[in-house]
C-alpha cells in the first residue's frame, strides 16, 4: 500500500512536470514526511543508499547551474523513502532511456522543419511508466 501511495505522488508529480515544467514543494513535503515514517518502520539502511541517488542528482543540478533540475533531485530523494536502491536505480536508468528517445524526437522535430528551437523534456513524466512497471509487478 506504502508504494501505492508514492506512486500518487509520482503522478502528480509527473504531471506538473509536464504542465509547468516544474517540481512543487508541496508534492515534495506531502509525500517525504510520510515518507521517512515509511522507511524508519523498513530500516533505514536500503532507503539512506537509495538516497544518494536523489542526493547526487541535486549536486549535479547545483554544480550544472540547473541543467538538471533540482527538482528531479528532490523527487529521488523523496523516493528513497518508498524505495529501495535497485528500484531507484532501475528508475532513474529507465527514466534516461525514455528522456533519451524523447529529446531525440524533440531535436529531430525541430531540425526537420519546424524551425524552432528544441524545447525541454520533463523527466518526472518519462519516469511515470517506470513507475507504473515497479507499481505492478
Amino acid at each position: 500500500m506504502v508504494k501505492w501511495f508514492w506512486f500518487l505522488g509520482l503522478t502528480l508529480a509527473a504531471w506538473e512536470d509536464l504542465r509547468t515544467r516544474r517540481f512543487p514543494y508541496t508534492i515534495f513535503w506531502a509525500w517525504m514526511i510520510p515518507g521517512i515514517g515509511a522507511a524508519a518502520a523498513d530500516g533505514l539502511s536500503g532507503h539512506l543508499a537509495a538516497a544518494s541517488v536523489g542526493a547526487g542528482m541535486l549536486l549535479t543540478a547545483w554544480a550544472t547551474g540547473g541543467a538538471l533540475g533540482a527538482g528531479d533531485g528532490l523527487f529521488f530523494l523523496m523516493s528513497a523513502c518508498y524505495l529501495d536502491l535497485r528500484e531507484t536505480a532501475f528508475l532513474l536508468l529507465a527514466g534516461l532511456g525514455i528522456s533519451g528517445i524523447w529529446s531525440m524526437a524533440v531535436i529531430l522535430q525541430s531540425h526537420m522543419g519546424s524551425g524552432r528551437r528544441p524545447g525541454t523534456v520533463p523527466f518526472l513524466t518519462c519516469v511515470w511508466l517506470p513507475g507504473v512497471w515497479l507499481i505492478c509487478r
